[in-house]
């Protein structure tokens, strides 16, 4: 068996011992040496249908039937445990029958007084905006991953987090030993060849300090370690096609935000600074520093119903448009780059929104979001139903449509429009 093979094995068993562990609900005595521990945990059992895959290829229908669960192990006075993690088979066009597993979390958390300590793969978001988040940069997700809900794509980074709650806020302090990265869907060109650099032991540092008032909170933070979003640069030729090294590179970051009620209507804010190892405008291998901000306002039109609205402004510094370019394949590297980055222009401004409600005791929600950006005049529309037909069986369905120009962030997306729908048993 190959070492791929291996790793693949024990991922899949690790995913098996932590779905096994969700079901166990009872308490365990250990007798009068050893503290008592407590195991609980939930299991949902999904089954899918997607229009195609997230892959840019136009794959599908795909049929997907997947277990995910998530457990708590109570050591009293030595801390808990807690992990979450998920199994999953998908049918289709090209990979019929394939098996796949990841543990999403597992860390071991103790309270110390003011001080609380985790340490293990841990999934860790910061910033408060919604959809375009300026300083969520600890948690990787995998967007190729074919799940209704933004969230379900994330998975934890391994490393060591303290807080400390003090009489000025609470202090957080995060190091991971090595490097993380986002799973992308890459441009297809058969002229184009992507090799992957590996992710090496590369130890980051985050730091936060997080204050709260009467209805107001706000945050000052700063990441340095390397980037969830890799960059396209050329590598040389393999045959008759262009080699495109894919590598996640060192970055700092910036970022603040704050967040206020008021009669029924909460405001929010964040920006984020981020300094990048570009050499200047004729850099086209590197994603550029840029200064983004994203502000508004979420508001109750009833019982039932919200409304959140936000503007985003972003400026790339010492930007340059790879038209420059003269030789027409390191234009159309530069040009994936640019896309991949959300760089595809010096300015831009954009809006935000999302309508939701929740009908018949909640038993029906239905939320319509997007955004638009320009220019280019490109983003997302996104359709999402669910239905509880009792505590346990739930029906989601939705949608999502991307457009705009082919070099912007959401326009190279549009080959991953797609629709969908899944039945959810939670034991």
């Amino acid at each position: 068996m190959s070492r791929i093979d291996s790793r693949l094995r024990r991922r899949f068993l690790q995913v098996a011992g932590l779905l096994t562990m969700a079901l166990i609900r009872v308490p365990v005595f250990a007798g009068d040496v050893a503290p008592p521990l407590a195991l609980d945990g939930t299991l949902s059992l999904r089954s899918d249908v997607w229009q195609h895959s997230r892959d840019l290829d136009l794959r599908g229908p795909i049929a997907t039937s997947s277990a995910w669960a998530r457990f708590k192990v109570d050591l009293d006075s030595a801390g808990d445990v807690l992990g979450s993690g998920w199994l999953r088979g998908e049918t289709g066009s090209g990979k019929s029958g394939e098996t796949s597993g990841l543990v999403r979390e597992l860390y071991w958390r103790r309270n110390l007084g003011p001080a609380e300590l985790r340490l293990g793969r841990q999934m860790v978001v910061w910033g408060r905006a919604d959809a375009i988040n300026p300083t969520d940069n600890l948690s990787p997700r995998d967007y190729t991953l074919l799940v209704p809900e933004d969230a379900d794509q994330r998975y934890g980074n391994t490393g060591a987090q303290v807080s400390v709650d003090g009489n000025l806020g609470t202090f957080y302090g995060l190091w991971f030993p090595s490097m993380a990265s986002h799973n992308l869907p890459l441009p297809i060109n058969p002229a184009l060849h992507y090799d992957r650099a590996p992710l090496r032991y590369h130890p980051q540092l985050a730091l936060k300090w997080e204050g709260r008032g009467d209805n107001v909170d706000g945050s000052i933070s700063y990441f340095h370690g390397t980037d969830l979003t890799p960059d396209l640069y050329f590598g040389g030729m393999l045959g008759d096609q262009f080699k495109v090294q894919v590598k996640n590179r060192r970055l700092d970051v910036i970022g603040a935000d704050i967040s206020m009620s008021r009669n029924q209507t909460v405001w929010r804010a964040e920006a984020a600074y981020t300094f990048t190892d570009s050499s200047g405008e004729r850099d086209f291998s590197h994603k550029k520093s840029q200064f983004k901000l994203v502000a508004g306002g979420e508001w109750r039109l009833s019982e039932a119903t919200s409304l959140g609205l936000q503007a985003v402004v972003r400026r790339v510094s010492r930007f340059s448009s790879p038209d420059t370019i003269d030789d027409p394949a390191m234009r159309a590297i530069a040009w994936a780059q640019a896309d991949l980055s959300d760089q595809a222009s010096r300015w831009q401004r954009g809006l935000v929104w999302r309508l939701a409600g929740n009908w018949w005791n909640d038993t029906l929600q239905m939320e319509f979001s997007g955004l638009q950006v320009w220019p280019g005049k490109s983003g997302a529309l996104r359709t999402k139903i669910a239905y509880a037909i009792n505590d346990r069986w739930h029906v989601r369905a939705g949608s999502d449509y991307y457009f705009g120009a082919d070099h912007s962030f959401w326009g190279q997306l549009k080959g991953n429009r797609n629709i969908y729908v899944q039945l959810r048993y939670t034991l």
